[in-house]
């Protein structure tokens, strides 16, 4: 078992405890504001991807107890895709008899990821994550002025000039910034979730 695997696994058995209110909060903030996005890039209301989130989570709740993580018959973030998926066919059509809660331990982790892998939405959703996620766990490891650099030549798509003139900085500083907080949010990442499954 990866050490990837093994951090996932405690993880999620520290989640069978249903006292246990801070491995939930973990939860949430690991994975609330990317369940949220994905509903409402499915089409739901704020109000109904809110809602949304409360159901995975609670769902998940229900079910955990059961639960036998096996990384070899597919990954966790297909269970998490499908559960936003499943929570949004039941509000479609609450007139229809409501499909049961998806079952973790008779969940079909193969088809789920094939189905996720061709989910544009969901994958697109899925690496923003990863980075917001990497990006938070770094943010201290830098200047200011070099995150800055980063955040407006990188993720704004600025070019080096304007970057460079808005900071006060010389183009060689950019483009080192860059790459600096590139090869540090590699790092991270394959250093937390070197399978992609944060």
């Amino acid at each position: 078992m990866s050490q990837a695997d093994s951090t996932r696994l405690s993880f999620l058995l520290r989640l069978r405890d249903r006292a246990d209110t801070l491995s939930w909060e973990e939860f949430h903030a690991r994975y609330g504001q990317l369940l949220y996005r994905y509903a409402r890039r499915r089409g739901a209301s704020h109000a109904d991807a809110e809602d949304i989130v409360q159901d995975v989570e609670m769902y998940l709740f229900k079910a955990i107890s059961g639960f036998e993580y096996d990384a070899r018959k597919g990954r966790f973030r297909a269970y998490l895709r499908s559960a936003v998926v499943h929570a949004l066919s039941r509000r479609a059509d609450r007139q229809a008899r409501q499909p049961a809660p998806l079952d973790l331990q008779n969940f079909d982790y193969l088809t789920a990821q094939k189905e996720a892998e061709q989910d544009e939405l969901w994958e697109r959703e899925w690496q923003l994550h990863r980075l917001r996620w990497a990006m938070q766990s770094i943010l201290g490891e830098f200047e200011p002025n070099t995150l800055k650099a980063f955040e407006l030549h990188v993720l704004a798509g600025l070019p080096v000039e304007e970057t460079a003139r808005q900071l006060g900085l010389s183009k060689a500083s950019v483009y080192q910034a860059r790459s600096r907080v590139i090869r540090r949010l590699r790092e991270r990442l394959a250093e937390l979730d070197p399978e992609g499954d944060v």
